[in-house]
């Protein structure tokens, strides 16, 4: 029998391949990390405020954070020579933290070489290839933001107090 891609054992070679490439800039983002000595949550915020600069509160959303565990962030990358404070250009009330630029520097230092990896791989393609790549990557990039959105939308599941999810087997029940 042929295998079926509605099977949820199922798995395509690009698929695999696809996860293993996040599984790999997961662990290049943990190796950036510890060579910049970045907590996760402070790197998160340095890749947000790299794009760019926004009060303590919008990079609290950002993270999916409070306020005071953004404020701890903030402080401590503004104490690492990360981050720097700014009066907000349209607000003198309110302040804006942007990536500092030697910070900003030492973090593309890590970053270029994986662009280049890419950019090397395309080049490889001719400009059906790297048509047809492109689709792929925007058209599972927009199912994947549909996804997350959905996710978003889900309450938060009960505690499982039956032990049904329990780590000694599935679905074993405990008496």
């Amino acid at each position: 029998m042929a295998e079926s891609r509605s099977r949820p054992d199922f798995v395509s070679p690009h698929s695999r391949e696809l996860r293993r490439v996040v599984r790999l800039n997961e662990e290049i983002g943990y190796q950036v990390r510890r060579i910049m000595g970045l907590k996760e949550t402070d790197y998160a915020a340095m890749s947000i405020l790299m794009r760019e600069p926004m009060g303590p509160s919008e990079l609290a959303r950002a993270l999916h954070i409070t306020s005071a565990a953004a404020t701890a962030v903030v402080d401590r990358l503004v104490r690492a020579g990360h981050a720097v404070r700014e009066p907000h250009p349209d607000d003198r009330r309110r302040m804006v933290v942007r990536a500092a630029d030697a910070s900003r520097a030492k973090t593309m230092e890590h970053v270029y070489p994986m662009m280049s990896m890419v950019e090397g791989e395309l080049e490889k393609l001719d400009s059906a290839g790297r048509d047809a790549v492109l689709q792929f990557l925007t058209g599972t990039a927009s199912r994947l933001e549909s996804y997350r959105d959905e996710l978003n939308d889900r309450p938060v599941e009960e505690q499982d107090t039956l032990g049904i999810w329990d780590t000694q087997g599935a679905g074993d029940q405990h008496s």
